[in-house]
């Protein structure tokens, strides 16, 4: 990061070695609080070699896609599709863990959420959504198959939810 200066209230939350769809040369990835950064370092002379870095693109999080909450950033295997207003990209990472990884950091920057908070709404919601439908307390249900077994709970009876 020798060409690019950090702002007072940003932070670096990920910094890698990846390969880009639309660029032909291996990049090194940084990501801070509010962007994306793609630098390439070139090394030049045979017998002195030096190396320079060139900074190649810089994407701001907030250009990228957000439809019905959900952050348009998929990840798949150890690649990583991104859809920004600009243009829509990949990036290739050399294991499928960075890439998890990095979309991660992503989704929680631009959500405020973690992943672990993300997936316990989805279940909240389709506990919910069952409830509503079948017309009984699942939670209750199932805190009493565990408590007294299968017979106890069928004997005493599933729980109606509360209306």
């Amino acid at each position: 990061m020798d060409n690019y200066e950090l702002a007072p209230d940003e932070v670096i939350l990920f910094d890698d070695d990846v390969s880009r769809d639309d660029f032909n040369e291996r990049l090194h990835l940084t990501l801070t609080s509010k962007k994306m950064i793609f630098e390439q370092t070139i090394t030049k002379g045979f017998f002195k070699p030096q190396t320079e870095t060139k900074l190649i693109d810089t994407i701001m999080l907030d250009s990228i896609k957000i439809y019905n909450g959900s952050v348009q950033v998929q990840t798949k295997r150890s690649d990583v599709y991104i859809q920004t207003t600009e243009n829509n990209f990949i990036i290739m990472f050399d294991s499928k863990i960075e890439a998890m990884k990095f979309t991660n950091k992503i989704i929680d920057t631009l959500t405020g959420t973690t992943m672990s908070k993300r997936g316990a709404d989805k279940v909240r919601d389709m506990m919910s959504t069952v409830d509503d439908v079948l017309g009984f307390d699942t939670r209750d249900t199932i805190k009493g198959v565990l408590e007294n077994g299968i017979a106890g709970t069928l004997l005493r009876g599933i729980k109606k939810t509360k209306k």
